[in-house]
């Protein structure tokens, strides 16, 4: 696939296997074509997330390649407050709630498009806050050495935000 010799030699443990085939040009337009339609699917998704409005196309889609997407379940928790921040996470559908220790009602209540984590990144301390699926949610996360690479020039608005009391969105 990549110019280079073969590193190993695969043999069936049975006589009953069906082997398929790409070549490389297939395998490479496949994948090319994958990682373009992917790379649409979210740059269309982080135009509409507000936080990210001040981005130019070319650092969206910079941060679009980045991003891994990960599915939860109704009741799962996400993150847990206290624990070391390793990934900014973007909601892109369900809903979700942040929880406080010693707080009964939620502290935040995220939607799509909004976000969470991205506090302890910027802080370098632990998390805020718990973030539990109030329904099944899709996050598209972004771990920390491309949220600090990647949303510098969103930063300020992160902490104006957090600062300001507009939200707390850790």
């Amino acid at each position: 696939m990549y110019g280079a010799p073969r590193n190993a030699t695969v043999i069936s443990a049975t006589n009953d296997c069906v082997l398929w085939a790409l070549d490389r040009v297939t395998f490479r337009r496949i994948l090319m074509d994958y990682t373009f339609t992917r790379r649409r699917m979210y740059e269309k998704f982080l135009a509409e997330v507000p936080l990210l409005s001040s981005l130019n196309d070319y650092e969206r889609s910079k941060i679009a390649d980045a991003l891994e997407s990960c599915k939860y379940p109704a009741g799962t928790t996400i993150i847990n407050e206290g624990d070391v921040g390793e990934a900014f996470y973007l909601l892109e559908s369900g809903e979700a709630s942040a929880y406080k220790k010693g707080v009964e009602a939620p502290v935040k209540n995220y939607k799509k498009g909004d976000y969470f984590g991205g506090l302890a990144l910027l802080n370098d301390k632990p998390r805020a806050a718990s973030v539990v699926c109030d329904t099944d949610v899709k996050v598209a996360t972004l771990g920390k050495d491309g949220f600090q690479r990647l949303l510098g020039p969103v930063e300020g608005i992160m902490r104006r935000e957090r600062y300001e009391g507009v939200e707390v969105r850790e």
